[in-house]
């Protein structure tokens, strides 16, 4: 069974870029009933981590967001170490970086951050600073209209996510630009610096995250 630190997890990563996380949201990444997504959130309001909002889901308080934040920075390390130092294929990382996090104590984070000479990045692009959650300069790769040109800079990092990306030969920090939307086959088509053009899946764009590249 999920721990709250998990549920605490999928709502702060579904919750970024977007106003509030869908219970349906929450039951996909969770794998779980709509019953027990409902008594998961109902207990994390209790302990006032999440506001939850009458058919349109919950979001975080800030106590919740302070919690989630340290939760994800402890998540990224272990993925740089990962990857860093283990090698480890990236589709393997978040499942076994989730659970190596949630072992570690204060003072092994600090070691850990220090051995690995302070990362600002994870491998999927994810923000190290202080204010990992901040979304306040990107939005969601789906929620592209027109062809300014914009930089991809993280993504979800779930399993069949991160195949995705690598089977789209996506890279992080990637300039592209939306050549047009076919909502009728749910598809984006955009073009790279090299005018190449990728297809991408729009139920997938929702989990990328881009940011408005500058023009000068």
């Amino acid at each position: 069974m999920l721990n709250h630190h998990t549920y605490l997890k999928i709502i702060a990563e579904c919750n970024f870029a977007r106003p509030r996380v869908s219970n349906k949201q929450i039951i996909a990444f969770a794998n779980v009933s709509p019953a027990t997504v409902t008594e998961m959130t109902r207990q994390l309001q209790k302990c006032g981590l999440v506001n939850r909002h009458r058919y349109t889901g919950v979001t975080l308080t800030d106590q919740g967001r302070e919690l989630a934040t340290r939760l994800l920075y402890k998540y990224r390390l272990c993925e740089v170490f990962l990857a860093q130092h283990l090698h480890l294929p990236l589709s393997q990382i978040p499942e076994q970086a989730w659970q190596m996090a949630d072992t570690l104590e204060p003072p092994t984070v600090t070691a850990l951050a220090t051995f690995l000479d302070h990362p600002q990045q994870s491998p999927f692009g994810g923000d190290m600073t202080t204010d990992l959650l901040n979304d306040a300069t990107v939005m969601p790769l789906s929620q592209l209209s027109d062809r300014t040109p914009t930089k991809l800079v993280s993504y979800l990092e779930t399993p069949s996510l991160v195949a995705y990306f690598q089977h789209c030969h996506l890279t992080i920090n990637q300039p592209l630009w939306l050549l047009r939307r076919d909502e009728d086959l749910n598809f984006l088509y955009l073009e790279t610096t090299a005018h190449e053009e990728i297809i991408v899946n729009l139920s997938a764009a929702d989990y990328l995250y881009v940011q408005k590249k500058p023009t000068n």
